[in-house]
């Protein structure tokens, strides 16, 4: 008997048993895709005092089942706790807590993308000492151009306040960015702050609400480290009709120790490409222009 493979969603937080409205396109491909789903409250299991009814309404399965997540970012910690919990009502999630952490946090997926991603330092954020160490850090890149994020994403909307340095050597410009990144993060802030090499990619257009340069980039999906697609990662700007080739980047992905990831790859100037980083595939964002029932499809096709 083969072993039943759900795909797990978001409830709509104002009406319990609907899904997240911001994943009812992907809910209905699952569904016709043929996967049976299972809904959660990520509300209450990101409240320490809700927790325990975050799952009240999955069922204890029959016998062992493999889960697929596809929904909002969580934590590793948050993460433990989903995986801790469908695991005792015979669930089995995609990936386990370290799998999913190895490819959530920038500095833990650099053990398999190192050397193929822009040069990057990072330092884990307790306050104003991590930021003299970061900087301290910062003076591999000389006088040359970084970007900043945490361990998880950027703030690339607030492009030359909070993302883009010009002159890494500018400790008083840097250190004003880095201030600006935990501001605007804030509570939402992951583990750390990540510096990285900016390297000039292939220009795209300017994104029409924020003015912030958008580049030639696609995300990739990858389900037990065979692709499944790839997609245009902006909406504005026009494409290329023809994919690049995704030769390099399925040798990369043969060692990423993941079940389900995402890579996101940009064209340099040059024409080559480069990784830009990797993402857990249960909640890294299908792009817009995705075909949500050909991935789910995809997905089925390759776990039956």
């Amino acid at each position: 008997m083969r072993t039943p493979i759900f795909i797990l969603f978001c409830e709509d937080p104002l009406a319990a048993n609907r899904v997240e409205p911001d994943f009812e396109g992907e809910y209905l491909a699952a569904t016709e895709a043929g996967f049976p789903t299972l809904l959660f409250n990520y509300d209450d299991l990101l409240s320490e005092d809700r927790q325990a009814f975050a799952t009240k309404r999955i069922k204890l399965a029959e016998g062992n089942a493999l889960v697929i997540y596809r929904g909002w970012m969580l934590t590793p910690d948050q993460y433990t706790l989903l995986y801790n919990t469908l695991l005792a009502k015979n669930y089995s999630l995609v990936n386990t807590a370290i799998e999913y952490q190895n490819c959530h946090y920038l500095p833990d997926s650099l053990h398999f993308i190192g050397g193929k991603t822009p040069a990057t330092i990072y330092e884990p954020y307790s306050g104003e000492n991590s930021i003299d160490t970061l900087v301290t850090k910062a003076k591999q890149f000389g006088d040359g151009p970084v970007m900043l994020k945490d361990y998880v994403k950027s703030e690339k909307h607030d492009w030359e306040t909070a993302c883009y340095v010009p002159d890494a050597s500018n400790t008083v410009l840097l250190r004003t960015s880095i201030g600006n990144l935990i501001r605007l993060r804030g509570a939402y802030l992951n583990k750390g702050i990540v510096l990285r090499e900016f390297i000039p990619l292939q220009p795209l257009t300017t994104h029409s609400k924020s003015g912030m340069p958008l580049m030639e980039e696609y995300r990739l999906f990858f389900l037990h480290n065979k692709l499944v697609a790839i997609y245009n990662y902006w909406e504005e700007g026009e494409y290329e009709i023809t994919k690049p080739d995704t030769s390099e980047f399925e040798l990369v992905a043969l060692g990423v120790q993941s079940n389900f990831f995402s890579m996101d790859i940009a064209r340099k100037v040059d024409g080559s490409f480069t990784i830009i980083e990797l993402g857990d595939g249960q909640v890294a964002g299908l792009p817009d222009c995705a075909d949500k029932e050909e991935f789910y499809r995809r997905l089925w096709q390759m776990l039956r």
